[in-house]
């Protein structure tokens, strides 16, 4: 029976090839979307669950909430340092603690030069909690002693290659020897840690100034991940445990102006879903997920509908076939699988060519949402079930409605002539068509709203010149004092092409101390703000083009101005409560970190640190040249020919052995934007893929409806009718559709950007402009696709037309 319905389908498919071709491209477009986002979101879904343990792992952060209003501020993933201890000391829900800390960019000393590698410092709980296998060493002990390291198969075979990396020494920073105690396999792709290297936290016990277990509190730079004990109410831990700031240092926690309390968050969850961040590697979105699977699917639904469409056109080509098969005796249960086993295999068909499809476009795709897939991605076991579960929809949903509807002719009419027309299959094949540009309208909307945002923020004036800046990074070369660098610095400012030479810890794009808590030295401490803290130099405004409101800048040879002189910006100023910048000069802010404390001597106009997502946050900038890491080159242009040839050697010159680090101003800014750009390009190709499915669609409507009206179109000619009369009669209902699906889209499209655009502290406002263009482009798409065949029916000859039935 399966090869009889094999036989008759392929068939019917060379018979009617031009059908076929088109039904096989919209469905190998959509199904070429399907499968590539199938894989993305399986990817994206995958993170953190080889953990052994994973269901009892949380990490433990930190949320801070304003004293006054409670709101709250900003959550981190960093803890004091006493906190890991009190929850193993004090809870008995707690298995295990494991304290983690970033290395900092030790680097590692190799060859005669200096290399940075992903490392961070751990305690010996690590692989009690992780399922990190170890392929050398004992996990009990591996990370238990200090200046212990554990490091990847990789690194073992780049630094010791054709070696046991077991018992050997490596050096880092010139003077750090650490002894290899373990070697672990590669870190899963899948992971939301990232590293190369662990170094034992009891090295970092030693080197971190004044580390204690039993204080320092308010220094947020270690991470505690915890393992409950099995069969433990986690939430219920959770309200326990989130007070733990509060019961030991409350009175503390009120002299910085805020509250703190603990937050948990599942390891499985840390990837999609934390607002905390994540210093061990790169975050997804899980509303990303949500936008890209949406979009997806409606694609796969477009491509569902348009062979729904085509299918009913073709209906009037094969009701004659129809009519005779019932006649000799065909069951409309037959009928109907038949139709539908026609959908299956164009179906199969079509995921073939799709195969094809992603072959070519995967570097493309992985460009687009910046991961590095293979096609052995499609051979894994949940994308297989995936496909098939995909297959098996997609028929059932392209191939059930045709199926039925042409089915239930009956042999007496269609064999009269009367075709299809009843208005329940012309409705629905409307609604269908509506549907269809719902979604092409919505989402060319959408695209040009992301590109108008886009656009915005690359534009916008940032309150500083980012062009013609180019930054070398000297964090990674120990500095000592200021003096260090003097002498790199004098053979920077002989280089031709240097205009401005500043020097500080912080640039725009880059963070210097965030989240340090001040008040007005009059106000009381409860009234404290968070800012931004930043060393720099007195040419650094200058060298940045960054507006001086009030007061003056930085004096080198005033002692006063490294000791205690502070230059804020706007919002400081008013954040303070000095109204004015003028009101601020001669103030005085205190803090309880000591940054930043001093008198404000100036105050800058605001600009943009960070990108426009963010509001512009107080600022607070103090003249300490020896804390900071970047120089800063303002260039000029038309002497730049060998800039970086002439800056490499100056490099090499001083601290050679040292990678040269730099980047130029304005396309690190650019970064920031990175997610922006990339949902540009995603919507802009699905836009394009969902227009051309439409079209098809369309297409097949067209076809039909020319195919039932081909007496009434000679008719009409042979009464006198032009061809613009007949055009226009047969595209007006084309046009009323997309109309309407145009007034359906748009306030569904204008609510989704705008709910986007929320997360925007400097936003564009969706213009009239916008819906008119999209409107021109979905009723311009109509008039070239309908157009073209209702001219090419109304020049058709009368006479073949008044014979066509």
């Amino acid at each position: 029976m399966f090869l009889n319905y094999l036989k008759i389908t392929l068939r019917t498919l060379i018979k009617y090839k031009g059908y076929a071709s088109i039904n096989l491209l919209g469905l190998s477009l959509g199904l070429t979307a399907g499968v590539l986002i199938l894989v993305y979101v399986l990817d994206e879904l995958s993170y953190d669950r080889f953990h052994t343990n994973g269901d009892r792992i949380y990490r433990v952060g930190t949320d801070m909430y304003d004293i006054k209003t409670g709101a709250l501020n900003g959550g981190i993933e960093g803890n004091g340092w006493a906190v890991g201890k009190l929850l193993e000391r004090d809870f008995p829900e707690v298995e295990k603690v494991v304290y983690i800390s970033n290395g900092n960019g030790l680097q590692v000393n190799h060859n005669g030069k200096r290399i940075e590698q992903r490392n961070f410092f751990a305690g010996q709980e690590f692989f009690d909690i992780f399922s990190f296998p170890l392929v050398k060493g004992n996990s009990q002990t591996a990370l238990a002693q200090p200046n212990s390291i554990v490091i990847t198969e990789s690194m073992e075979e780049k630094y010791f290659p054709g070696e046991d990396a077991l018992g050997k020494a490596m050096l880092f920073e010139d003077s750090l020897l650490f002894t290899v105690t373990g070697v672990l396999k590669d870190i899963p792709a899948q992971s939301h840690m990232q590293f190369d290297m662990l170094i034992s936290f009891a090295t970092y016990e030693s080197l971190a100034r004044g580390f204690t277990y039993d204080g320092g509190w308010g220094n947020l730079n270690v991470r505690n991940y915890i393992l409950l004990k099995e069969g433990v109410d986690a939430h219920a831990f959770f309200a326990k445990a989130r007070d733990l700031y509060m019961n030991y240092v409350e009175e503390d926690m009120r002299k910085w102006g805020m509250f703190m309390y603990l937050g948990f968050e599942p390891v499985k969850e840390i990837y999609l879903h934390s607002k905390r961040g994540n210093g061990m590697g790169q975050l997804g979105s899980i509303d990303r997920v949500y936008l890209v699977s949406g979009v997806a699917l409606f694609v796969v639904l477009l491509a569902c509908i348009n062979f729904i469409n085509l299918s009913t056109a073709r209906s009037a080509h094969r009701a004659k076939e129809v009519g005779l098969r019932k006649v000799v005796g065909s069951s409309r249960n037959y009928l109907i699988t038949q139709f539908i086993s026609e959908s299956f295999v164009l179906t199969v068909l079509a995921f073939l060519i799709a195969l094809g499809l992603i072959g070519v476009i995967l570097p493309m795709f992985n460009q687009l949402i910046g991961k590095t897939y293979s096609l052995a991605m499609l051979l894994q076991p949940a994308v297989v079930i995936g496909v098939m579960a995909m297959l098996v929809v997609v028929t059932l949903l392209s191939g059930y409605y045709p199926a039925i509807a042409i089915s239930s002719l009956r042999p007496a009419e269609v064999l009269k002539g009367k075709i299809m027309t009843g208005q329940r299959g012309v409705q629905l094949r409307r609604v269908l068509v509506v549907f269809q540009f719902v979604i092409s309208a919505g989402l060319i909307l959408c695209t040009l709203v992301v590109m108008n945002q886009l656009n915005f923020m690359q534009n916008r004036d940032l309150g500083f010149n980012r062009n013609e800046v180019l930054i070398v990074d000297v964090g990674k070369v120990p500095s000592g004092d200021q003096t260090y660098h003097n002498a790199f610095r004098n053979d920077l400012s002989a280089l031709s092409a240097i205009e401005s030479i500043s020097f500080s810890n912080a640039v725009p794009g880059r963070n210097g101390w965030v989240g340090q808590w001040a008040h007005a030295s009059d106000r009381s401490s409860e009234e404290s703000i968070g800012t931004e803290f930043m060393t720099i130099d007195e040419h650094y405004f200058n060298t940045l083009d960054i507006k001086l409101l009030a007061g003056r800048n930085f004096d080198p040879n005033n002692t006063a101005d490294m000791q205690e002189g502070l230059i804020i910006n706007e919002t400081a100023v008013k954040q303070f409560g000095w109204e004015t910048p003028e009101n601020a000069l001669g103030k005085k802010v205190d803090s309880p970190s000591k940054h930043p404390a001093g008198t404000v001597i100036g105050v800058v106009k605001d600009y943009h640190q960070w990108g426009l997502q963010q509001q512009i946050y107080p600022q607070a900038m103090a003249y300490k040249p020896h804390f900071s890491r970047y120089f800063v080159l303002r260039y000029n242009v038309a002497a730049t020919a060998d800039l970086l040839t002439q800056l490499e050697a100056t490099w090499k010159k001083h601290y050679d052995g040292h990678d040269f680090s730099y980047f130029f101003l304005d396309a690190d800014f650019e970064r920031q934007y990175y997610a922006e750009q990339r949902l540009v390009k995603v919507f802009t190709v699905f836009s394009i893929v969902t227009i051309i499915i439409a079209i098809i669609g369309l297409t097949g409507l067209v076809s039909f409806m020319v195919t039932a009206r081909t007496k009434e179109i000679g008719i009409r000619k042979v009464l006198g009718a032009d061809v613009l009369n007949i055009t226009r009669l047969l595209s007006r209902e084309f046009l009323m559709l997309v109309i309407i699906a145009n007034v359906i889209a748009f306030p569904v499209a204008w609510y989704l950007t705008s709910q986007w655009l929320n997360g925007f502290a400097y936003k564009v406002t969706i213009g009239a402009s916008l819906f008119v263009l999209t409107f021109v482009l979905a009723i311009g798409t109509t008039l070239l696709t309908v157009g073209y065949q209702t001219v090419r029916a109304a020049l058709s000859d009368p006479v073949d037309s008044l014979r066509y039935e």
